[in-house]
């Protein structure tokens, strides 16, 4: 039987996992047909549970049973979004157990509005560990400098954690050298190295829409749709460096798994470029591309699977060296998209809360 073109993915050493989740795909078996297909796990966020909420019905009678008890909007989304990750969880307990806890991951994350806040966010993330209680749960923390402690924290608890919202290499390597110092306190305390997981979702589309329009208005077409995928394997390298290292090698002889870096947002937002652009260009061994729907489908409709010539770590730095040489500078940009992260997840919080706020008064009334 052949293998299909997320199967070929894992051959290649990366795992596609699915930026979607909603009660509709649970129940009606497309995100387990999308598991047999060969997704390996999911990602969600606040933006994606809005959507899932405020269309359709499939939440209805929970909102309803919820609201007539006197729960407040912000509980029953709470609600929601446990009940809805518990399911994926165990759609995705196969393949925890069949990849022994390498993959099969679902991802839920903490209320953006504790992005800066590094005790909020840890209390909020062993909460909704505790609550979920499953083994292949993720929790999503922001990679900020707030987040950061709050996540090695947390992976010296031995929690799993997705570390999202990234642009920068050097926040990256903070995150990696922490996710390494919280197995280090893990293990010093008789924890079991072994028993935790974590992912760095980098983020790539983005970074071209930023920088794209910054080389346009200089002029420069060349370097149009590279400063991403540059960006990435630039982190891509530091993750070599800092897992091929000795002080994780003793962890590693313990069990530990490697930080895998996952590429986040890699849906192309410029129509002239490829749809699978930002999957071809960074298939890389113990990644993880995280795909909404249509790069899925996208993917799905490739006849042939190439993986592109691998890029050297001194092409991706000519790439950004040629970038700033115009006077584009990379780190107020990742600054800002970091900014704009966060605030794009809390205003699709206030947006998400707002709708359940809708569907109560709508549901109560009718």
């Amino acid at each position: 039987m052949s293998r299909t073109n997320f199967e070929q993915l894992v051959d290649f050493g990366q795992s596609p996992w699915c930026d979607q989740i909603s009660r509709e795909m649970i129940s009606n078996g497309e995100l387990a047909a999308l598991r047999d297909e060969g997704i390996t796990g999911v990602t969600s966020n606040p933006s994606i549970f809005q959507a899932a909420i405020s269309s359709g019905s499939d939440y209805d009678d929970q909102i309803l049973g919820s609201a007539q008890k006197g729960i407040a909007p912000a509980q029953i989304f709470e609600e929601i979004a446990v009940a809805d990750i518990r399911d994926a969880c165990e759609i995705f307990r196969p393949v925890y157990q069949s990849t022994n806890g390498i993959d099969g991951y679902v991802s839920l994350e903490v209320s953006p509005k504790l992005a800066y806040d590094t005790d909020g966010t840890m209390d909020e993330a062993r909460r909704l560990w505790g609550l979920v209680n499953r083994p292949n749960l993720m929790i999503k923390v922001p990679g900020t400098s707030q987040g950061v402690p709050a996540f090695k924290q947390l992976i010296a608890e031995g929690i799993n954690v997705n570390v999202t919202l990234l642009f920068s290499v050097e926040r990256y390597r903070e995150v990696a050298l922490s996710y390494v110092e919280g197995l280090q306190q893990l293990n010093d305390a008789g924890g079991d190295v072994a028993r935790v997981a974590s992912v760095a979702s980098f983020f790539v589309s983005r970074v071209d829409t930023a920088v794209d329009a910054l080389l346009e208005g200089k002029g420069n077409a060349e370097l149009q749709g590279r400063a991403a995928v540059a960006n990435a394997q630039l982190a891509y390298g530091a993750f070599g460096e800092i897992f091929g290292g000795k002080e994780f090698e003793i962890l590693a002889s313990m069990g530990a798994q490697v930080q895998r870096c996952l590429w986040a947002s890699t849906s192309t937002k410029n129509p002239s470029y490829p749809d699978t652009m930002y999957v071809t260009e960074l298939m890389a061994d113990k990644t993880v591309n995280t795909m909404p729907i249509n790069t899925i489908t996208a993917w799905r409709e490739i006849d042939e699977i190439k993986k592109s010539a691998k890029a050297s770590m001194s092409d991706a730095r000519i790439v950004i060296e040629q970038i700033e040489a115009l006077g584009i500078d990379m780190a107020t940009i990742t600054n800002k998209l970091e900014a704009d992260g966060v605030k794009a997840f809390s205003d699709a919080y206030d947006q998400l809360l707002a709708d359940v706020e809708i569907k109560v008064g709508s549901l109560i009334g009718s």
